[in-house]
């Protein structure tokens, strides 16, 4: 079975590669094709487009002339939000209001505006009462009401992506069971029940995502703080196909070293990973990165050559915390120079660019 997979990664890659070469250096084949065209980026400039590749965090809980300056220079294609951005119901409301307003008086685009509201331990409005973790779901049923529950509440408050549901098949004393994260059952059955929470996060009006593929699950330490993740074998992700049968807006990928497919890079940062998801897990979907500015990846390879990186290989939208002032520009400015000088090539700029744009068509 694992020889089987990584022939087909070789041979998704190999087809990639012809494809770069002959788009000039591109580091991946279109994405046109899976993606209807997507929008007409033709009217935003260089750094608009390369700014609608990042979902960026900062500080704060309202715009501040150091937002502003953000948005004017580095005109993110959307925003995460964690507990520091949130104090409560209205100020939310307005805040995310706001962050609408610079976005479209920049760009005329709507922003993704994005929390992880997992639900039990891991939320960040905390007044929807989401008490009910992933591991405590017992059925399709439960999994859509709580979805749709949980992203009606989101809606209401401006949210419009959920970072959630969690597919890692978790292994018991790993960091993502110990906050009860996972879905507990069989891989046909945590794909089921994801199905049904990618409906409800669709019904309740949100953009829906899975993540993160193809597993954190193992791993006990923090793979974001403690040290790179790197292990031998891929784990079992046969759970993302049958999820890609609701159609998930984006497929969200995890920064580890899997040696049997690519023994030096990160999943998020590797063609031959990349490949292997797209010919593995079929859908008109957008790959967005994990967070790119973790400690672990920027001590190991430099957030700029990081963002990069992950471009070239594949990666639609790229993730920043902006944890550390200065992890956005730093992103920002690599991409911008690495489209300059052709290391990305504009067409495939355009064709990621048309992917989110074609998205966020159903944005208010």
């Amino acid at each position: 079975m694992r020889v089987k997979v990584r022939e087909r990664a070789a041979a998704a890659l190999a087809l990639l590669l012809l494809a770069a070469a002959a788009a000039g250096g591109c580091a991946r084949a279109s994405r046109d094709s899976r993606n209807g065209g997507g929008g007409a980026p033709g009217a935003l400039t260089l750094e608009q487009k390369v700014g609608q590749l990042l979902l960026v965090g900062f500080e704060g809980t309202e715009v501040t002339p150091e937002i502003e300056r953000l948005f004017r220079e580095v005109h993110p294609g959307g925003v995460i939000l964690f507990g520091r951005n949130i104090t409560g119901e209205s100020q939310l409301k307005e805040f995310v209001a706001r962050l609408q307003g610079l976005s479209r008086a920049d760009s005329g685009l709507p922003l993704f505006i994005a929390v992880d509201q997992e639900g039990g331990e891991v939320t960040r409005l905390g007044w929807l009462g989401d008490s009910v973790s992933q591991a405590q779901v017992k059925d399709p049923g439960q999994a859509y009401r709580l979805a749709l529950a949980r992203s009606q509440g989101l809606a209401a408050a401006g949210i419009n992506l959920n970072l959630a549901p969690v597919l890692d098949m978790g292994v018991q004393g790993d960091f993502l069971t110990r906050y009860h994260r996972t879905f507990s059952g069989s891989p046909e059955k945590v794909g089921e029940l994801a199905k049904s929470a990618i409906q409800g996060h669709r019904d309740g009006g949100l953009i829906t995502i899975v993540k993160h593929f193809p597993g954190y699950g193992g791993i006990t330490y923090d793979p974001e703080n403690d040290r790179l993740a790197a292990v031998s074998s891929l784990p079992e992700y046969s759970q993302f196909r049958v999820a890609a049968e609701a159609r998930p807006d984006f497929v969200m990928t995890a920064n580890v070293i899997y040696r049997e497919l690519d023994p030096e890079l990160p999943f998020t940062l590797s063609p031959a990973c990349i490949a292997l998801l797209r010919e593995e897990v079929e859908g008109d979907y957008l790959v967005m990165s994990d967070d790119l500015a973790s400690k672990v990846l920027k001590e190991s390879y430099g957030l700029g050559n990081t963002a990069v990186r992950a471009c070239r290989a594949g990666v639609d939208m790229l993730l920043v915390s902006g944890y550390e002032k200065g992890d956005v520009e730093a992103a920002f400015n690599a991409l911008l120079e690495a489209v300059r000088s052709g290391d990305i090539a504009s067409g495939e700029l355009d064709a990621r660019v048309g992917g989110i744009l074609r998205l966020k068509r159903g944005l208010k």
